[in-house]
């Protein structure tokens, strides 16, 4: 078998992998926790109740303790909020949780790439994909070939903006969905 493996063409050899990596990929996503839901399920608890159920919950002594950390800090911000934006983040969650898995993670890729940019970029990315998304898609095409939005963004920039784009998440339908009527 492992002759046989080496005598496959590169293509092949590459196919393979790409699929082996993508199936190990989805399983991981299937795995990961889902903070949206935990917290909705906890979100009746006293600040100091969730952080000891937050504490014993198997998936979140698994992290490593930056990722523990980070997450502790984010509860207590969560905590902070007035109850309105509080909702608005749980809305947002949902709608996240509700995406498929492979959008869920263009979406967090691209999320993280923007943390990493400087705030002035970072609000310039945010603008053109808010503004992209009220457009057809054809519109959006027109945009993202145009010589002024090529040199507006970066290869970097335009890439994120697009894997937005293509998650299909929109945030204020997230929040529209759950507003009475």
């Amino acid at each position: 078998m492992l002759v046989g493996s080496l005598c496959l063409p590169a293509g092949l050899s590459a196919q393979k992998r790409d699929r082996d990596r993508d199936r190990g990929q989805q399983a991981q996503n299937n795995r990961q926790p889902r903070p949206g839901k935990w917290l909705r399920e906890h979100l009746n608890m006293p600040p100091e109740q969730q952080q000891k159920a937050l504490a014993n919950d198997p998936e979140f002594k698994q992290l490593t303790p930056d990722q523990q950390q980070h997450l502790v800090k984010r509860l207590n911000q969560f905590n902070t909020l007035p109850p309105q934006q509080r909702e608005r983040v749980l809305n947002r969650m949902r709608a996240i949780e509700s995406l498929p898995p492979d959008k869920q993670s263009e979406l967090r890729r691209s999320l993280q790439d923007m943390r990493q940019m400087p705030e002035d970029r970072r609000h310039a990315v945010r603008k053109a994909y808010n503004d992209l998304r009220q457009m057809s898609p054809a519109q959006q095409q027109q945009v993202l070939n145009s010589e002024r939005f090529q040199h507006s963004f970066s290869d970097e920039e335009r890439s994120t903006i697009n894997r937005l784009l293509d998650s299909g998440f929109n945030p204020e339908a997230a929040e529209q969905s759950q507003q009475p009527h």
